[in-house]
């Protein structure tokens, strides 16, 4: 059998297909961690998927204190009112807590969201992470670290060492707002009464909300559905900046928890 001889225009196209699969691989890998966390990479395969097309992003901006004075009580916010795409997704996570996955926001009904806000446990010293997926199914990645004593994860909850915790749980307080600025749309801030029990204290199950769906009030279309974790904070604290003009009609409220309680409530209107 003769072996095969390649013509020049044979060749051309074998060095055009390795250099197409070189390109193709050196894109599909995610930039280094300027923070040199060690779960970088495992975590962004876990929550965004393998070969995701990832990059840093200074659109997205992700606010957390220097330091947690209450590692249970971390507040953080995820400000994407310069980011220049849609958002489809947006998932947050802390690196090196026992549960990293703190939440997973998806905007509907053409609800944009500015600005979400939410509390965490953390359990030490970690990168903070916020993950926007645009219209096109790319990653924009905003980070930001934490220094913390730690312990909050596997800390009780103030739930449970009140006899009448029970009597209290599910309830809601909040109210629409008109965003800071001047911008049009609607600030929803609002509080549930739940120990969020992260199931790492002895003797005491996980217990936690774990679905939140914001609705017109009119016409019950979903603006917006969450998904939480255990890294959640206890009587967690909301905040969502939507562009939608909410106050006329109201915003429904509803939230599940894994025990199968429904919780519900109607804001403005």
């Amino acid at each position: 059998m003769l072996p095969i001889q390649f013509g020049r225009p044979g060749r051309y196209a074998w060095l055009l297909g390795v250099a197409y699969l070189v390109a193709t691989v050196a894109n599909a890998a995610p930039p280094d961690d300027p923070y040199r966390s060690p779960m970088w990479h495992y975590n962004l395969a876990r929550y965004l998927g393998e070969g995701a097309d990832i990059r840093h992003s200074d659109q997205v901006v992700l606010k957390v204190p220097h330091f947690a004075e209450d590692a249970t009580q971390v507040p953080l916010t995820v400000d994407l009112s310069g980011f220049e795409h849609e958002v489809a997704e947006v998932v947050t996570w802390i690196d090196l807590n026992p549960v990293p996955h703190l939440f997973t926001l998806r905007p509907e009904a053409a609800a944009e969201v500015r600005t979400v806000a939410f509390n965490f446990r953390i359990q030490q010293a970690s990168t903070v992470r916020a993950a926007v997926r645009d219209e096109q199914g790319r990653w924009h990645v905003g980070s930001a670290h934490v220094e913390a004593a730690g312990g909050g994860c596997t800390a009780p909850s103030a739930a449970a060492s009140n006899p009448d915790w029970a009597a209290s749980i599910g309830q809601i307080h909040g109210a629409l707002f008109s965003p800071l600025g001047g911008q049009a749309g609607t600030r929803v801030k609002l509080q549930v009464m739940h120990p969020m029990d992260s199931g790492m204290v002895g003797n005491v199950p996980r217990f936690n909300i774990e679905e939140l769906e914001l609705r017109n009030a009119a016409s019950q279309a979903r603006l917006a559905s969450m998904t939480l974790s255990e890294s959640a904070s206890e009587n967690p604290l909301f905040v969502f900046d939507l562009e939608h003009e909410g106050k006329e009609v109201g915003i429904a409220l509803w939230m599940r928890d894994n025990g199968g309680n429904v919780f519900e409530s109607r804001l403005g209107g």
